[in-house]
């Protein structure tokens, strides 16, 4: 794809996202035979469900569709998917330890150093995190201190002492409700089959538009990222 065709895609897309009140994280174009993967990933504070991405899916299709010959896709078929960033993802802007809140990340410094902190709040500034062998112990770093930094897998919540660190609105986003309460629903046993469950993990998306099933593997090693650094 040439560099005049990524910047028009681009700007149709990340003009599509942002007035559905996301950012646009990622795009890519993966080659897939003789089509096209077009990967879009986005995201918000109040995190992204597969309604939200679906919308969206939709919104940039209808964008594309209409644009006239000089359709940065060309006329090649090509798959749209939707995303929201995985957990994996690095952090390098102030938004994305912003929507860590209560996360615990794995951090390196500038000078080669590393620590584990969680995220007890961030602004645009530096992120402030606890850390020591308690969990508790406050530490505010300035993002230029920051080399690298991902959101590390946990099994289980953080303690009692760690959550009062954190604050109530913080640890709210580790409360479960109270199953045993005496409130009337459904039977723990017996789920709802008209409830649909609308939860989305990190990274799970939707894909429209998809014109046939591609000859072959998409080859990651073909894909053009149109990130912004």
């Amino acid at each position: 794809m040439a560099s005049a065709d990524q910047a028009r895609l681009r700007g149709v897309v990340e003009a599509v996202v942002t007035r559905a009140g996301y950012d646009l994280e990622d795009l890519t174009v993966v080659a897939a035979g003789r089509r096209r993967l077009l990967r879009v990933v986005i995201d918000r504070d109040a995190g992204v469900d597969l309604d939200d991405a679906a919308t969206v899916s939709r919104e940039i299709s209808a964008e594309l569709d209409e644009l006239d010959a000089a359709d940065p896709m060309g006329a090649a078929a090509y798959t749209l998917e939707v995303t929201s960033p995985g957990i994996g993802r690095p952090l390098s802007l102030p938004r994305h330890f912003r929507r860590a809140r209560g996360r615990l990340l794995a951090i390196t410094t500038e000078d080669g150093g590393s620590l584990l902190g969680r995220v007890r709040k961030a602004d645009d500034d530096g992120v402030e995190l606890l850390v020591g062998k308690s969990g508790t112990d406050p530490l505010t770093l300035a993002y230029p201190v920051i080399a690298k930094a991902r959101v590390e897998v946990e099994f289980s919540a953080p303690s009692g002492p760690v959550l009062a660190a954190l604050g109530e609105d913080t640890a709210q986003l580790f409360t479960q409700p109270d199953l045993d309460s005496d409130d009337e629903g459904p039977d723990d046993d017996e789920p709802d089959d008209d409830e649909p469950d609308d939860d989305v993990s990190d990274g799970e998306g939707v894909e429209l538009d998809e014109v046939d099933e591609p000859d072959e593997e998409p080859d990651e090693d073909e894909a053009e990222d149109l990130t912004t650094p």
